[in-house]
């Protein structure tokens, strides 16, 4: 559940829930069920709906995390 529907927002939550350092989050990466990987902002995050079911990846690379959502 997200506070605020942001990148922001978003990003606080993972940090929360997953013990994640919100300073050491990279990019946060969205992937679709065709395979487009798109790098996340705020209007992606807007239009994700409650409903939306993805699985979370956590990467670390060179001290900071990347976060790949992909739609399940």
């Amino acid at each position: 559940m997200l506070k605020t529907p942001s990148l922001k927002g978003l990003m606080e939550a993972i940090s929360d829930k997953y013990d994640v350092p919100f300073d050491k989050i990279g990019k946060i990466f969205k992937k679709c069920k065709k395979g487009i990987l798109v790098n996340m902002d705020d209007n992606i995050v807007k239009h994700y709906s409650n409903e939306d079911t993805f699985q979370l990846q956590i990467e670390e690379v060179g001290g900071s995390y990347k976060l790949t959502l992909t739609e399940i």
